[in-house]
């Protein structure tokens, strides 16, 4: 079953409503300043919250989104995912112009994290696809230090929050546009057979005796470096694309793909180490 519910447009995401329900004690006694945030139509527990914490109900936050990226344009809203019975719903979207570098085809995608457990706010996460193999790249810890990925607040008038997105997208495209002189870079810049050897083990590291499942995923990688998709064993670009093919192979679940997007990946940690 694929990860990603097909959508035409932001329309096609079927929405729910988010309610505050007061939380008691196992004596029956109310707890004072606490809600439990509750979906609705299913009456799943999704999340805690204070009193003065208001949910953002999903046809608010869509809407704000819709009009944000009609401002922008240039963008298609392409598929969703619901990860924690609605704890987060991921819009997936794609710049509409394709990048091609030096013969090889990049997307420019996006994802959008709504976040309806009360703890975190809400993100927009830059990402790329290498087309010959579907690989995806999603490059905001790069970032992360220079404030692009920044979350927007669930406290916000309409207008605040369409011109916040706004400004979230057009810094996430700028990022990807950006990217280009980095595969460039990366396509120019040989590696060897023993580098590659030498990045896995820094990616890849071993507390003590080498597991076999650890020699498993070594070997996996460096034969993605040398015969994955698109790939001749001889740049950093190769050697970047044999780790993102790797991580791209694996089973995601809604609940792990909002973990990759929002934490440190070893193909994050290829990239900083094949930039420096």
């Amino acid at each position: 079953m694929p990860l990603f519910t097909e959508i035409n447009s932001l329309q096609d995401i079927p929405t729910f409503t988010i309610k505050k329900e007061e939380v008691f004690d196992s004596r029956g006694t109310r707890i004072d300043k606490l809600f439990s945030l509750m979906r609705e139509d299913t009456r799943d527990h999704i999340g805690v919250c204070r009193s003065t914490y208001r949910p953002i109900q999903m046809d608010e936050m869509l809407s704000i989104v819709d009009r944000a990226t009609t401002r922008v344009g240039g963008i298609n809203h392409v598929g969703f995912t619901i990860a924690g019975n609605g704890k987060r719903v991921v819009i997936q979207s794609k710049l509409n112009d394709q990048f091609n570098i030096n013969g090889d085809a990049v997307d420019g995608v996006f994802y959008t994290v709504l976040d309806n457990s009360g703890m975190n706010s809400n993100k927009i996460i830059p990402s790329t696809r290498r087309v010959v193999c579907d690989n995806q790249l999603h490059i905001v810890k790069r970032e992360a230090g220079r404030g692009k990925h920044k979350g927007v607040r669930h406290a916000f008038n309409f207008d605040e929050s369409v011109n916040e997105i706004v400004n979230r997208f057009e810094s996430n495209i700028n990022i990807v546009k950006s990217f280009n002189s980095v595969v460039e870079k990366l396509q120019n810049e040989s590696f060897s057979s023993n580098q590659m050897l030498q990045l896995i083990e820094k990616l890849l590291p071993a507390k003590g005796e080498v597991s076999t499942r650890m020699l498993s995923k070594r070997e996996d990688i460096f034969n993605r470096f040398e015969q994955g998709i698109g790939n001749n064993g001889g740049t950093k670009w190769d050697a970047l694309n044999a780790v993102t093919e790797f991580e791209s192979s694996k089973k995601f679940t809604p609940e792990k793909l909002v973990r990759t997007l929002t934490m440190p990946t070893i193909s994050n940690n290829a990239l900083d180490i094949l930039t420096k």
